[in-house]
């Protein structure tokens, strides 16, 4: 029986619901499973009456939920939640996509109390009820392009506060109504991977995180605001960060690498950056974090050129304030969508230069190029390499 039970909540949902035509004794079968995983997310999408159905007919406990929502289907979200609060659920993803509207989210998903997964997209986060106790064991928490109400970063705190197992926090584009005044308050005893992306000049404050493992950053204004070097600090003890510096940053401190960061990443083991060489606060933030983690092993960079009006013309390669333990424990690098710029060539060939453990290096050639391919491979086969078993691939072939 319990055999028979695993297999059948395997199963995709059709085919646990198809079992019921195999025999008599299969007719009501499935309804009597201890729960079941409820998935509607295929391409043809799913007539909401069947969810519908399902629900009714099925009275046990419901593991996950998770639908790809229309327009049709979004009207039927509040009473499916209503359905929900009370059959144990686990995980629910609901993701409706819409660029011009979102739905109403109903308060019931804060009484789903054994939530572990609680991923929303497009849509608008209703106040906390009176008495919410929390999520106890949630553990991964996705908001993407969600709306929350006036003073919604107090509420955010609030679930965050009273979230004890949450491990991965992910916050793409969540806005609020009102004048948004009042600092985003991120923290979490047990959080391992934050990922924070928005173009919103809101505060943010990152409290203590001594579990942080990998951070994915992506705040246009916020980083262009004159903070950067403090807010980065947050998370010195990560061992993996994403971090997009390619929109207009402040000048750093008299240019001083050395002095900007007030922290060492010495955790850090895998930097991606999205960033550009054609402005110097983007290529000295750049270098100022490369000479602030000793031990990083991996590094790929994303140049995005839409981000800058212009090109500075001159190189800036700050050679003489980089010492022998730049790039000391790199072993690979990655570029993608590079142009040959005098500043990317000169990035490279300081690299190559630096990098005394460096196995691989990736370059893949953009749409933009300021020279001939043949010219700048040319070029790279003069640059010194301090790595012996450095090989440099071009397009994927080793050149």
């Amino acid at each position: 029986m319990h055999l028979l039970d695993g297999i059948l909540t395997r199963l995709d949902l059709r085919d646990t619901v198809r079992t019921s035509a195999l025999s008599r004794a299969w007719r009501r079968r499935w309804e009597a499973l201890p729960y079941l995983p409820l998935s509607f997310v295929d391409e043809l999408g799913t007539p909401p009456l069947a969810v519908d159905r399902v629900l009714v007919r099925y009275p046990g406990r419901i593991s996950l939920f998770s639908f790809h929502l229309d327009k049709h289907s979004v009207t039927r979200v509040a009473d499916w939640l209503i359905a929900l609060c009370n059959r144990g659920v686990k995980s629910i993803n609901l993701q409706y996509f819409s660029y011009t509207s979102s739905f109403n989210l109903h308060s019931s998903v804060f009484l789903c109390t054994q939530l572990v997964y609680l991923e929303l997209r497009r849509c608008r986060i209703p106040p906390l009820p009176v008495g919410f106790t929390g999520f106890p064991v949630l553990e991964v928490l996705k908001l993407h392009f969600v709306d929350f109400p006036e003073n919604g970063e107090s509420q955010l705190e609030a679930i965050l506060g009273v979230s004890p197992l949450l491990n991965t926090l992910d916050l793409s584009f969540v806005n609020i109504h009102g004048d948004g005044s009042n600092e985003w308050v991120i923290g979490g005893p047990n959080l391992r991977s934050l990922s924070i992306n928005s173009d919103a000049h809101y505060g943010w404050r990152i409290m203590d995180l001594p579990c942080l493992d990998e951070a994915t950053i992506y705040l246009r204004n916020y980083v262009s605001s004159g903070d950067f070097e403090g807010f980065i600090a947050r998370f010195a003890q990560v061992r993996k960060l994403i971090l997009d510096t390619s929109y207009p940053l402040p000048p750093l401190t008299n240019g001083h690498l050395m002095e900007t960061l007030p922290c060492t990443f010495n955790n850090l083991k895998s930097l991606i950056l999205w960033t550009h060489f054609c402005e110097s606060p983007a290529i000295l933030s750049t270098f100022c974090l490369l000479m602030n983690a000793p031990n990083l092993e991996e590094l790929e960079i994303t140049i995005n050129r839409g981000a800058v009006d212009e090109i500075e013309a001159n190189a800036v390669c700050p050679n003489t304030q980089l010492t022998d333990a730049f790039c000391a424990n790199l072993q690979v690098v990655k570029i993608d969508d590079i142009g040959w710029l005098p500043n990317e060539m000169c990035f490279i060939e300081l690299v190559l230069s630096k990098a005394i453990v460096l196995l691989e290096m990736h370059l893949t050639l953009g749409c933009i190029s300021s020279k001939s391919n043949e010219h700048a491979l040319c070029e790279l086969m003069t640059y010194r390499r301090a790595s012996s078993h450095a090989q440099v691939f071009f397009n994927g072939e080793i050149e």
